[in-house]
């Protein structure tokens, strides 16, 4: 059995469920197994017969509707009111029909069953609404009965036992009602924080895991640089090493634009290269041409790692060209100078297979290609889908 289909929330929500059932059924069976025949035989004792089965009827119909729903599981919502008051006519009536001797005895079938349906109709709400209706009934019903001189004793205790024995029966099952709710509401709030909870724990395990990455990524390159700083083995005067800090500065940059969730990571992590070099005083222009496809991470890196050397060494001015169509994204850049070192350089083909693009049978390789000058570098970085 499923985890969703065992939670206290819908074990809760099963329960109140059945309770409904079971009032519509208890209040049926009342109604038909027993009312039904006490006012057929009672009937000549009205005073108007008429009246009393008509009413019957309406309590009849109430109960089929509150079949239906139960049924169905649907809320009442703002039908409640209308039904409520439905019956609630039909029960003062009812009893306007009775003959004031028997307001407190067996042909008096109507004041008996007002309770159950205020059940029905009032379960999913607050126990309040409950105690008022019921409250406002039975002194709608004690006021009847005074008007028609039934201002006995007897009678008045008759009509009490039958409240208490009557209304503890109702005041028990809505209580119920609201204690299933209340125990799936509960419930409910208990897997909400359960699962933020869970959740907050695989964030904070992906964050770990995107920092070890990142650290071992940059402890490759970046480590070695800041020890030899450190140790005094490498000085910050030399232009190599600049170059170096300004190559690992915009490598970190790039990675943490990483992990930013935006429309066009490409072009994101661009901009982060670029940022450093323009705090360097290099102006840098980007143009972007056509529609890119989605690349994966490894690929993006490709592509951004020839630019990030080129502008390191570039000195005051460089332009960033990205074109992309299909299934091929080139990334041009022209700088004016470069302190590129010869080892940097690369003239040949990579054909270096990368991550999938967006299904797992698509590999993309990368193409870089430089031509150096006396003044200034052009660099091609091309990505191509597998065909």
């Amino acid at each position: 059995m499923s985890e969703a289909t065992t939670s206290p929330t819908q074990i809760a929500a099963r329960f109140l469920r059945g309770l409904r059932i079971a009032t519509v059924g208890v209040t049926a069976i009342v109604l038909f197994g027993y009312q039904l025949p006490t006012m057929i035989g009672f009937l000549s004792r009205y005073r108007s017969g008429s009246i009393e089965i008509a009413m019957m009827a309406v309590h009849a119909a109430v109960i089929a509707l509150a079949a239906v729903v139960v049924v169905r599981d649907r809320p009442w919502g703002r039908w409640r009111w209308p039904v409520l008051v439905i019956v609630l006519i039909a029960s003062v009536t009812a009893t306007a029909a009775v003959a004031p001797a028997d307001l407190v005895g067996m042909p008096h079938w109507s004041w008996e069953m007002f309770g159950w349906y205020a059940v029905i109709l009032l379960m999913d709400l607050p126990m309040g609404w409950f105690a008022s209706v019921l409250a406002a009934y039975l002194i709608i019903t004690l006021a009847q009965v005074i008007l028609a001189g039934q201002t006995h004793l007897r009678i008045l205790v008759g009509m009490a036992i039958t409240v208490l024995l009557l209304g503890s029966w109702q005041l028990a099952v809505a209580r119920a009602a609201v204690a299933l709710r209340q125990t799936a509401e509960a419930a409910s709030r208990t897997a909400a924080e359960e699962e933020a909870l869970r959740t907050a724990e695989l964030v904070a395990e992906q964050l770990h895991r995107d920092r070890q990455t990142r650290y071992s990524e940059l402890a490759a390159s970046a480590v070695p640089l800041l020890a030899g700083l450190a140790a005094g083995e490498l000085f910050p005067d030399d232009p190599v090493v600049q170059r170096a800090c300004a190559i690992e500065a915009a490598r970190m940059r790039r990675l943490f634009a990483e992990s930013d969730d935006v429309l066009d990571p490409l072009e994101h992590e661009l901009h982060a290269c670029i940022d450093l070099a323009e705090r360097r005083g290099v102006t840098v222009q980007l143009a972007l041409r056509g529609v890119r496809p989605a690349l994966p991470r490894a690929a993006r890196r490709a592509l951004t790692e020839p630019v990030i050397a080129v502008l390191a060494g570039a000195s005051a001015s460089a332009r960033i060209t990205v074109v992309g169509v299909e299934n091929e994204v080139v990334v041009s850049v022209i700088a004016d100078r470069s302190d590129l070192d010869p080892a940097d350089r690369v003239d040949v083909v990579q054909s270096d297979p990368v991550e999938p693009v967006s299904l797992a049978s698509e590999q993309g390789v990368i193409q870089v290609s430089w031509l150096l000058g006396t003044d200034g570098v052009w660099l091609d970085a091309i990505w191509k889908a597998a065909a």
